[in-house]
């Protein structure tokens, strides 16, 4: 994983053909705060964790940090720090009593102040939370972005949890989420919004050390996103057919409640599809084969929502990740499979004849002739390059008489196409020769070179 800031998304290693955001030109966004402005006067001053870490003003208005163990004032963060790093101070803490607090086995003092302050205030969020939970969701949430930068996982955990919970409860009962049309109240939007980055930034959090519950996390924050059951996601693994898979992913997208009408929503939902396929496809190596499997369905769902969406070049990247996905598993002929997919949406991108005639390549590989031939009738034949022409005559005519083809006849053929070719320049010419000696001297009798 190239980034650890828990608030932006996970880029993970999957071992296929370049990483999981494919989509460059997407860049990150990092998660919207609440500001304490769009909250009613009563409740600003619980918003903004760094306005509560635990310190005092002296005389002249200067703001002051308190350790409790030396029973000392610091002045600054500076001198605070290199007073924890002091033998005196060590001494104190180990003779002062043990912290009773179940967030953190460390000692409070030992705490960054920002953390110590976030402790405070997040037992003030905590006593809201029944009757208010709007405000406390804002102030957990906002007290979660400010805190995880300092390593402290079990307390960032602790709250992510609370502020997930009184989202939950916002989500089952729309009373809570505070009079509409208010400073403070939360759309369903928002809360939907908001939400998934909560479960999204828990799931990154323990893909840290605990893989298992983070799969569990983001599977589970996909679905409830989406409004779909959790065993929507086995749909390609019952049959292990892109094709059905493809088909079942299709009607499931048509399934969604929710409308995605703003831009803004659909690139949210694209992305978290993206990273949650990545996540299981990467986890799937040291877990469970079934992770495989629910990372095709995913990434089938992400081609079929973005094609709903009129996003057909967020879909044609969803298919060439598919193709990578399977090409790490070891599976190429699904890969070529999704040949079908670019031939029936994507012939008008960048890169789709390419593909095609690829899929053609390796199904010619993997000595599979009858597939070769289907994508080749599917695609009808419109290929203008003399290679992979002589590709879709070789095979159809292969396929027909059910056996290898005579080397001289195979050799006249690309004589006939390549020669027939007037823009074929003679450095084309070399290139595809080369290109014919490479891909189909392992399938032929004869080497080319010796039937000139």
């Amino acid at each position: 994983m190239a980034n650890t800031n828990i608030f932006e998304p996970f880029v993970f290693e999957t071992g296929a053909a370049g990483d999981n955001r494919t989509g460059g030109d997407r860049t990150p966004k990092k998660p919207d705060r609440v500001l304490a402005g769009s909250l009613s006067p009563s409740s600003t001053k619980l918003v903004n964790p760094l306005a509560l870490v635990d310190t005092s003003l002296d005389s002249t208005g200067v703001p002051t940090i308190y350790c409790a163990p030396c029973k000392k004032k610091f002045s600054s963060e500076a001198t605070f720090e290199a007073h924890l790093q002091s033998d005196k101070h060590k001494k104190s803490a180990r003779q002062a009593p043990s912290s009773s607090s179940p967030v953190s086995p460390k000692s409070k003092s030992t705490l960054h102040p920002v953390v110590q302050g976030a402790l405070s205030s997040m037992k003030k969020a905590q006593a809201l939370a029944t009757k208010d939970p709007a405000v406390a969701a804002t102030v957990l949430w906002n007290i979660a972005q400010d805190i995880a930068q300092f390593g402290e996982d079990s307390v960032t955990r602790t709250v992510l949890d609370g502020a997930l919970s009184c989202m939950q409860a916002m989500d089952a009962n729309a009373d809570l989420r505070g009079v509409k049309g208010s400073p403070g109240a939360w759309s369903a939007r928002s809360l939907l919004k908001t939400m998934l980055e909560c479960q999204l930034a828990r799931a990154r959090l323990e893909s840290r050390s605990n893989k298992q519950l983070a799969t569990s996390l983001y599977a589970d924050a996909l679905c409830c996103y989406l409004g779909i059951p959790i065993d929507s996601l086995d749909i390609a693994e019952r049959d292990r057919n892109p094709t059905k898979a493809w088909a079942l992913a299709e009607q499931l997208v048509n399934s969604i409640p929710r409308k995605f009408a703003k831009s803004e929503d659909i690139d949210q939902a694209t992305g978290a599809m993206e990273e949650v396929a990545a996540a299981l496809l990467a986890f799937s190596k040291t877990e469970s084969n079934t992770l495989l499997w629910r990372s095709v369905a995913i990434t089938s769902m992400a081609h079929a929502f973005a094609l709903q969406k009129e996003r057909t070049d967020v879909a044609f990247l969803a298919v060439r990740r598919l193709v990578a996905l399977f090409d790490s598993a070891g599976l190429g002929h699904f890969s070529s499979e999704c040949a079908n997919l670019v031939i029936d949406h994507h012939m008008q991108q960048l890169g789709s004849r390419a593909m095609v005639a690829s899929a053609v390549v390796n199904s010619l590989r993997g000595h599979d002739l009858v597939r070769a031939s289907c994508i080749l009738q599917k695609y009808n034949y419109r290929f203008e390059e003399p290679w992979s022409r002589f590709l879709a005559e070789l095979v159809g005519k292969t396929a027909d008489a059910d056996t290898i083809w005579l080397s001289t006849d195979a050799w006249k053929l690309w004589t006939q196409i390549s020669n027939a070719n007037a823009a074929c320049d003679r450095h084309m010419y070399d290139l595809i020769e080369s290109a014919v000696q490479r891909e189909l001297r392992p399938l032929m009798w004869y080497s080319p070179a010796e039937t000139n």
